[in-house]
């Protein structure tokens, strides 16, 4: 017979990643809250997610180039978090334009 299990996690989120010191801890933070949010671990509206992926492509990418990223396209090659859509990837485009020089 099993015996029962009760777990009880708390997640804290900084709200100011900017005052992590070292480098590296803003890179494990910043890998975190992407594995999170694409496991749906985090939950919150489609466009806090929206604009959560955003800041991800900027990382990732960087400054948003028109003549690299005619449309949301771009996008459609990473899964930032369940439900996501073209609809979303627009979202998400619109946000990343915002992120210049981030």
């Amino acid at each position: 017979m099993l015996e029962p299990t009760l777990r009880f996690c708390v997640k804290f989120y900084t709200p100011d990643p900017a005052r992590l010191e070292e480098e590296f801890t803003r890179y494990l933070f910043c890998l975190q809250i992407k594995r999170d949010l694409a496991q749906g671990c985090i939950q919150c509206n489609e466009n806090t997610a929206a604009l959560m992926a955003s800041y991800i492509i900027q990382a990732e990418c960087g400054d948003f180039v028109p003549e690299d990223y005619p449309d949301h396209s771009y996008l459609s090659g990473y899964k930032f978090f369940t439900g996501q859509d073209p609809e979303s990837e627009k979202r998400i485009m619109e946000n990343h334009k915002k992120h210049m020089r981030v």
